[in-house]
């Protein structure tokens, strides 16, 4: 068994977001499979990507911003799950006061797999 919390863990700073890795792949003892708490800071804009090969599956923990997936602005509500498919390009927007946070579950991730559009 293995227990993590939200409070806990060390950011980790990336394209106008920042992540937190609760079990990687060596916790979940599968290649490519990961849980991270998701934070977009307030008034900021995760830009617009793909990935390749990696499927994403977020978990809202509150509603302080909006996705915009193939072009199409998703409002969120808390407690929404969005799954974002191989070649979804994807942005975040942060447009409140307040971080933005979520939980994202991540199936065939490798670091490399980003593509910037």
């Amino acid at each position: 068994m293995k227990k993590a919390n939200l409070e806990n863990g060390e950011w980790q700073k990336g394209e106008g977001y920042y992540k937190r890795v609760f079990f990687d792949p060596i916790d979940m003892k599968q290649d490519g499979v990961q849980l991270q708490q998701i934070k977009i800071s307030p008034n900021q804009i995760a830009e617009n990507h793909y990935h390749e090969n990696q499927t994403e599956v977020f978990y809202f923990l509150n509603n302080h911003g909006y996705f915009v997936v193939n072009g199409e602005k998703v409002i969120i509500k808390t407690g929404d799950i969005l799954m974002i498919e191989p070649r979804d390009e994807h942005k975040v927007v942060n447009n409140s006061d307040r971080d933005f946070l979520y939980l994202a579950f991540k199936s065939n991730y490798t670091n490399d797999d980003i593509y910037w559009v």
